[in-house]
């Protein structure tokens, strides 16, 4: 607690010092009450995911949602808001959520029933759904239905409202453009949009 504490302290101040002219630095006393707001969330945020395997500094603004029966693995740095709405994170028996450091998730739905992995420094926007299995079988509805693994590499950002379904694997530094239906692989590097997503151009 106090080691993290230190390390939001350490990151606000550099972040300060570096980025902001002097006269719009804050003043001396800002520091503390910036300490305790943090340490604050931080508790907050321990307690939500107090059932998930988490790095350093992993903060939640507002509570999400959480299912956890499988395993849930958040790494160090990573942001899960709810301002818009809120984070549902579902994690099934038997199944795995992998998160890597340094993402940012803002009211998005991801459902895991069997694997997902997610890269380090992942945006992933408003209302974004992710799942790895149908939920239930065309034939009979009472089926649990298919699943298959999502894999999201690293520096991957993920507009507002996209959908990506089972099977898929999105290499790193693609951009899935906003409202896009994703149900084949993505390409690293590239920028793909529409129902259902296809290649726009490299970037």
């Amino acid at each position: 607690m106090i080691a993290n504490l230190i390390s939001i302290y350490k990151y606000q101040y550099k972040k300060w010092e570096g980025n902001l002219p002097e006269a719009s630095r804050p003043k001396l006393f800002a520091y503390p009450f910036f300490v305790f707001k943090n340490l604050i969330s931080l508790i907050l945020s321990m307690y939500y995911l107090r059932n998930a395997n988490t790095g350093r500094l992993v903060m939640c603004r507002k509570k999400p949602s959480l299912l956890i029966k499988g395993h849930l693995q958040i790494g160090s740095g990573t942001k899960i808001w709810s301002q818009v709405n809120r984070t549902r994170l579902a994690v099934f028996s038997g199944a795995e959520l992998n998160i890597g450091s340094d993402t940012f998730i803002n009211g998005a739905r991801i459902a895991a029933k069997s694997k997902i992995t997610i890269g380090n420094n992942v945006h992933i926007a408003p209302e974004v759904v992710i799942m790895d299995s149908d939920f239930h079988d065309t034939a009979d509805l009472d089926s649990v239905g298919k699943s298959s693994s999502i894999t999201i590499g690293n520096r991957v950002w993920i507009a507002t409202r996209v959908i990506i379904l089972k099977g898929v694997e999105i290499g790193e530094g693609a951009v899935i453009a906003a409202g896009s239906v994703v149900t084949k692989n993505v390409s690293a590097n590239t920028l793909a949009g529409g129902v259902p997503a296809k290649f726009i151009k490299h970037i």
